[in-house]
């Protein structure tokens, strides 16, 4: 009996711990911020600054004029966030290791890889898995073929998988090209442009 009572207090003691620790893992760091960027997450609230750790699950918020670089530090990918953009932050964990994953509540983010790990993007209409790609994601709420809000997707180098999380369909996308991702289940390919340095330099967050 005794021996039972030991087992039952071992086994809520260690998954206790699994739970506190993975709330409380750090995930990313911040490179650059300007404003005051909010964070809400279970460690830290408040104002988040250049150097600050990102956790598991942090919520964060960038208002007019204001903006954030930070990079995942277990594929070293770099997020460019933009003003009036609204995210969390993820790490999803597997047998293949610890890929980044971050969901899109609103705003703009372009997301630069460094290697072959995987990257999932969650947004209102779509579901974005890229692998050691470079590419732009946006979420819009205004009026685009009789629907409200969209998502839309341009690759600028690499590869990517986008899936419309209302339909389920399902289309690759290489480098150079766009896709939009309407509320209805549509998914609309786009010829956005061939030279994909000119876009980086217009979309830099430093000019």
């Amino acid at each position: 009996m005794i021996l039972k009572v030991i087992i039952r207090i071992f086994i809520l003691v260690y998954f206790g711990q699994e739970i506190s620790f993975s709330r409380s893992e750090v995930v990313a760091f911040c490179t650059r911020a300007n404003g005051q960027l909010e964070r809400k997450g279970s460690v830290r609230n408040g104002v988040l600054q250049k150097g600050d750790s990102i956790y598991h699950g942090d919520k964060i918020s960038a208002k007019e004029d204001e903006f954030l670089t930070f990079m995942n530090i277990y594929d070293r990918s770099m997020v460019d966030v933009y003003e009036n953009s609204v995210l969390r932050v993820f790490e999803n964990k597997s047998d293949m290791g610890i890929d980044s994953e971050m969901a899109l509540f609103g705003g703009k983010v372009i997301v630069k890889m460094e290697n072959n790990r995987d990257f999932t993007l969650n947004a209102p209409t779509a579901i974005v898995t890229a692998k050691g790609a470079h590419f732009i994601a946006e979420y819009k709420d205004e009026n685009f073929f009789d629907n409200n809000t969209y998502s839309i997707f341009t690759v600028l180098t690499g590869k990517m998988k986008v899936e419309n999380s209302i339909s389920g369909k399902v289309i690759y996308i290489d480098q150079g090209e766009t896709i939009i991702a309407t509320r209805d289940g549509k998914l609309l390919e786009l010829n956005t442009f061939k030279n994909s340095s000119r876009i980086i330099n217009h979309l830099d967050i430093n000019q």
